[in-house]
């Protein structure tokens, strides 16, 4: 014969004693890659956005396939770096940029319609902090303006 129990936890309620009470905490902060705009990246001369290497190298070349690293490593004669989907949270829109690596500096930067779809559009200016995310199940990189200087 099973026998059954019911088990309350009612009780513990009112028992003010550490290791009663189970939180769950989710950091709110999903912006792995933050960035203060610099002029260089919101001026007319050079039309792309500098990320950080070992932001980059970190939060979003993990997530991609050997391939897409190589297009965005300038392999294979690739100059073009790898087209992504780049997601605009504020404004809910979708924008293409490439993503590729600068041999020169070694750094990671976004190009073709940096300027046309974020700095014009979005009026950024130089001082704003920016914020971005690689999400795996969209694969997608998401924007937003965390802090602008107005």
């Amino acid at each position: 014969m099973v026998s059954s129990a019911i088990i309350s936890l009612a009780h513990l309620r009112d028992i003010n004693t550490p290791g009663t009470e189970l939180t769950l905490s989710i950091n709110p902060d999903i912006w792995e890659i933050k960035k203060h705009l610099a002029d260089s990246d919101v001026g007319n001369s050079q039309t792309r956005l500098m990320l950080p290497k070992d932001d980059v190298a970190e939060h979003i070349l993990g997530y991609l396939t050997d391939e897409e690293r190589m297009m965005i490593e300038g392999g294979a004669n690739n100059h073009q770096g790898l087209r992504i989907s780049v997601y605009d949270s504020d404004t809910k829109s979708t924008h293409w940029l490439s993503l590729k690596k600068w041999h020169s500096s070694g750094s990671y930067v976004l190009i073709n319609n940096w300027n046309t779809q974020f700095v014009k559009r979005r009026k950024l200016k130089a001082g704003v902090l920016i914020g971005l995310f690689w999400n795996t199940y969209a694969t997608r990189l998401h924007f937003r303006v965390l802090r602008s200087n107005n």
